[in-house]
Protein backbone atom coordinates (compact mmCIF):
# COMPACT_ATOMS: atom_id res chain seq x y z
CA UNK A 1 0.00 0.00 0.00
CA UNK A 2 3.16 2.45 1.48
CA UNK A 3 4.30 1.38 -2.69
CA UNK A 4 1.53 2.49 -4.32
CA UNK A 5 0.78 5.44 -2.47
CA UNK A 6 4.31 6.46 -3.36
CA UNK A 7 3.59 5.71 -7.24
CA UNK A 8 0.65 7.71 -7.14
CA UNK A 9 2.48 10.68 -5.89
CA UNK A 10 5.57 10.19 -8.21
CA UNK A 11 2.87 10.12 -11.31
CA UNK A 12 1.05 12.91 -10.22
CA UNK A 13 2.90 15.25 -7.89
CA UNK A 14 0.03 14.80 -5.16
CA UNK A 15 -0.31 12.14 -2.81
CA UNK A 16 -3.94 10.96 -3.04
CA UNK A 17 -6.22 9.48 -0.15
CA UNK A 18 -7.08 5.92 0.22
CA UNK A 19 -9.01 4.89 -2.86
CA UNK A 20 -12.71 4.39 -2.73
CA UNK A 21 -15.08 4.23 -4.82
CA UNK A 22 -18.02 2.70 -3.56
CA UNK A 23 -21.58 3.54 -3.80
CA UNK A 24 -20.69 7.08 -1.85
CA UNK A 25 -17.78 8.24 -3.84
CA UNK A 26 -18.84 11.23 -6.01
CA UNK A 27 -15.33 13.64 -7.28
CA UNK A 28 -17.13 16.41 -5.76
CA UNK A 29 -16.91 14.28 -2.11
CA UNK A 30 -13.24 13.55 -3.21
CA UNK A 31 -12.36 16.87 -3.73
CA UNK A 32 -13.87 18.15 -0.57
CA UNK A 33 -12.56 15.16 1.67
CA UNK A 34 -8.99 15.93 0.49
CA UNK A 35 -9.62 19.30 1.48
CA UNK A 36 -10.33 18.47 4.82
CA UNK A 37 -7.89 15.58 5.91
CA UNK A 38 -5.39 18.77 4.31
CA UNK A 39 -6.94 21.24 7.07
CA UNK A 40 -8.00 18.28 10.11
CA UNK A 41 -4.93 16.34 10.41
CA UNK A 42 -2.47 17.68 8.21
CA UNK A 43 -2.95 15.39 5.82
CA UNK A 44 -0.38 14.55 3.59
CA UNK A 45 2.31 14.86 6.08
CA UNK A 46 3.54 11.54 7.64
CA UNK A 47 2.12 10.58 10.34
CA UNK A 48 -1.58 12.14 9.47
CA UNK A 49 -3.68 8.82 9.71
CA UNK A 50 -2.84 8.25 12.95
CA UNK A 51 -3.33 12.14 14.31
CA UNK A 52 -5.18 11.57 17.29
CA UNK A 53 -6.77 14.65 19.78
CA UNK A 54 -8.75 15.27 22.72
CA UNK A 55 -11.95 16.46 19.87
CA UNK A 56 -11.23 14.29 17.26
CA UNK A 57 -8.95 11.12 15.87
CA UNK A 58 -7.83 10.08 12.40
CA UNK A 59 -7.31 11.63 8.58
CA UNK A 60 -10.51 13.75 9.27
CA UNK A 61 -10.55 13.50 13.05
CA UNK A 62 -14.19 12.30 13.83
CA UNK A 63 -15.03 12.47 17.32
CA UNK A 64 -15.55 8.90 19.21
CA UNK A 65 -19.70 9.15 18.86
CA UNK A 66 -19.77 9.55 15.00
CA UNK A 67 -16.86 7.56 13.79
CA UNK A 68 -18.60 4.02 15.79
CA UNK A 69 -22.18 5.14 14.47
CA UNK A 70 -20.26 5.49 10.63
CA UNK A 71 -18.26 2.50 11.45
CA UNK A 72 -21.27 0.49 11.94
CA UNK A 73 -23.24 1.85 8.41
CA UNK A 74 -19.71 1.42 6.59
CA UNK A 75 -19.71 -2.28 7.27
CA UNK A 76 -16.97 -1.98 9.96
CA UNK A 77 -18.14 -3.38 13.27
CA UNK A 78 -14.44 -4.49 14.15
CA UNK A 79 -13.10 -1.01 14.41
CA UNK A 80 -16.41 0.65 15.42
CA UNK A 81 -15.12 0.58 19.55
CA UNK A 82 -11.67 2.22 18.79
CA UNK A 83 -11.00 5.80 17.64
CA UNK A 84 -10.56 6.61 14.15
CA UNK A 85 -6.74 7.30 14.47
CA UNK A 86 -6.15 3.48 15.18
CA UNK A 87 -8.16 2.38 12.06
CA UNK A 88 -6.15 1.82 8.50
CA UNK A 89 -6.33 4.90 6.28
CA UNK A 90 -8.87 2.79 3.94
CA UNK A 91 -11.46 2.31 6.90
CA UNK A 92 -10.93 6.20 7.50
CA UNK A 93 -11.59 6.79 4.18
CA UNK A 94 -14.39 4.60 3.05
CA UNK A 95 -16.47 6.27 6.53
CA UNK A 96 -15.60 9.49 6.11
CA UNK A 97 -17.55 8.67 2.45
CA UNK A 98 -20.85 7.24 4.05
CA UNK A 99 -20.29 9.91 7.17
CA UNK A 100 -20.54 12.53 4.25
CA UNK A 101 -22.89 11.12 1.66
CA UNK A 102 -24.86 8.94 3.96
CA UNK A 103 -28.02 8.39 1.17
CA UNK A 104 -25.67 7.55 -2.25
CA UNK A 105 -28.45 7.91 -4.76
CA UNK A 106 -29.16 12.04 -3.63
CA UNK A 107 -27.60 14.61 -4.91
CA UNK A 108 -25.17 16.53 -2.96
CA UNK A 109 -23.00 16.27 0.54
CA UNK A 110 -25.55 15.90 3.30
CA UNK A 111 -22.97 14.98 5.95
CA UNK A 112 -20.57 18.17 5.39
CA UNK A 113 -21.77 19.58 8.59
CA UNK A 114 -19.96 17.88 10.43
CA UNK A 115 -16.91 19.69 9.22
CA UNK A 116 -18.27 22.77 9.69
CA UNK A 117 -15.71 25.53 10.67
CA UNK A 118 -18.45 27.46 12.59
CA UNK A 119 -17.29 26.35 16.27
CA UNK A 120 -14.03 28.57 15.67
CA UNK A 121 -15.42 31.80 15.94
CA UNK A 122 -16.56 31.54 19.33
CA UNK A 123 -13.32 29.84 20.42
CA UNK A 124 -10.92 31.66 18.10
CA UNK A 125 -12.55 34.73 17.08
CA UNK A 126 -12.15 33.89 13.59
CA UNK A 127 -13.60 31.36 10.96
CA UNK A 128 -11.87 28.29 10.16
CA UNK A 129 -10.54 27.24 6.62
CA UNK A 130 -13.73 26.40 4.95
CA UNK A 131 -13.45 23.23 2.44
Amino acid sequence: MIEALLMTVALSGKPELPEYRGAHYTPKAEKFLECVAARESGWPRKGAARADGPYGSGLFQMVKSTSRVYALKAGYPEWAEQRAAEWPPYVQTEVAYVLLNPYPKKKGLEGKHHWSTDHTFAVLGKRGKSC
